[in-house]
Formats: C-alpha cells, structure tokens, sequence
C-alpha cells in the first residue's frame, strides 16, 4: 500500500487574476497570442512563464472581471509538476513574469497585461544574433504575418 503524496503548497493557494489596462500598450503593445511575443517574448521571460502569461490573458479574454486559479492545478496542468513552495518551478514562472513587467502580484491578486510592450534596448541586447535581426526587420510586413 502506497502513501498518498501530500499536495503542495505555495505562498498563496489561489490567486484572483485581474486585467491590468495600459492605454499606451493598448495601442503600441503585442497580443500575448501574437506572432511578435511568440517569436521575441519567449526568449525574455522563458517557455513556462511565456505559457502562464498566455493562459492567463486568454482567460480574461473569456472572464474580463477576473477569474481565480487553484496554484496546485495550474501547476499541474503547466506541466511543472507537483513541488510547491516559493521556489518551485511554477512560482518561479510568476515571479519571472512579474520581473518582467507582464504581470504584477500583489498578496493573492495577479494582475495581468492584456498586451506586453515591445522589448527594450536591454532585452533586444541580451537576444541572439538572429532574432535582433528578426527584431530589426519586424516592421516588414511578411515579418509581422509570420
């Protein structure tokens, strides 16, 4: 007979997701969905947080008044696995988006920005070679559509 695994905990167990309006990324910003966060974003905030900020823009999409996520099952459904704590990966993943400025925490409330800015110098620096040339190139057509 096995021992039931006991479910892990984070710092808070449940987040309320809110939206957090900007009227000049609303205007100047990239959909979390879109082909510029996909192809530049990935590479600053990383894989699991670039997903958890998707999801979570998405699903303000559908509940524009907020909506509130069990920590344990996103991380599950993430795929990062069942360790909790303020270091788990999943944690980790928040605090990255909010490092970057996709997302802002405050207590149990998770903000979230409908549209992410475009990268700044710094972050266009620290890219490969590739991609500030992609960057470079973006505002072609053919580039965006990508």
């Amino acid at each position: 007979m096995t021992t039931p695994r006991p479910e892990p905990t984070f710092p808070e167990p449940r987040l309320h997701v809110i939206s957090l309006p900007d009227p000049v990324l609303e205007e100047l910003g990239h959909d979390p969905m879109g082909a510029y966060v996909e192809k530049f974003w990935v590479s600053v905030l990383g894989p699991t947080s670039m997903l958890l900020v998707r999801r979570l823009a998405n699903e303000l999409r559908h509940q524009p008044d907020g909506f509130t996520i069990d920590c344990v099952d996103w991380s599950r459904e993430l795929g990062v696995g069942e360790k909790g704590g303020k270091h788990s990966p999943f944690w980790r993943s928040i605090d990255r988006a909010c490092r970057f400025g996709a997302v802002q925490r405050n207590g149990a409330i998770l903000a979230v920005r409908p549209k992410l800015p475009p990268l700044t110098i710094r972050q266009l620096n620290r890219l490969p070679i590739q991609l500030r040339t992609a960057h470079t190139q973006w505002g072609a057509p053919e580039e965006r559509a990508a």
